[in-house]
């Protein structure tokens, strides 16, 4: 049976929560973006406001799905600014209270993903990663190097006491 819309969008804001979460957390200002606010979820920055930076959140929700997807566009992220990141949010199964899990990186390294994915230069407009290997294949994994990279924060982390 085909999830409900309404439902993924659930999924969708919980992984935006989660973010904003541990990005506070870890005392990085932040905050929610409108929905389908060009194609980012949350802002961050620095508390002086000298650094800002902008976070795409992509949510799976392992009871429903067991790969993060991604369009081909994404693979324009490419040129995306240095300040642009994108995290993947495994939300976790219900069934075993299992907490969510994290792959962090900067919106070029997805996009140089995308360009390296099995679908590049085919019609298939799908760029599905996978968080851990379900084929035997090992191909379309998620970096284990994105796995909590919560330090590409670190710049916007105030440092010293005012």
């Amino acid at each position: 049976m085909r999830t409900p819309e309404w439902i993924k969008k659930l999924g969708g804001h919980a992984g935006e929560l989660f973010v904003c979460a541990e990005l506070s957390k870890r005392g990085i200002p932040n905050a929610l973006l409108p929905e389908n606010f060009s194609d980012d979820d949350i802002l961050v920055g620095d508390k002086e406001g000298t650094k800002i930076g902008y976070v795409q959140v992509k949510a799976c929700h392992p009871d429903r799905a067991d790969s993060f997807i991604l369009g081909k566009c994404a693979e324009d992220w490419c040129e995306a600014g240095h300040d642009h990141y994108c995290i993947f949010v495994w939300l976790g199964r219900t069934d075993d209270n299992e907490p969510p899990r994290y792959w962090i990186a900067s919106k070029q390294e997805v996009g140089q993903a995308c360009v390296k994915h099995s679908a590049h230069g085919t019609s298939n407009w799908e760029r599905r990663f996978f968080p851990h290997d379900t084929s035997r294949k090992k191909t379309n994994l998620l970096p284990q190097e994105w796995c909590s990279n919560w330090s590409v924060f670190n710049k916007f982390m105030q440092t010293t006491e005012p």
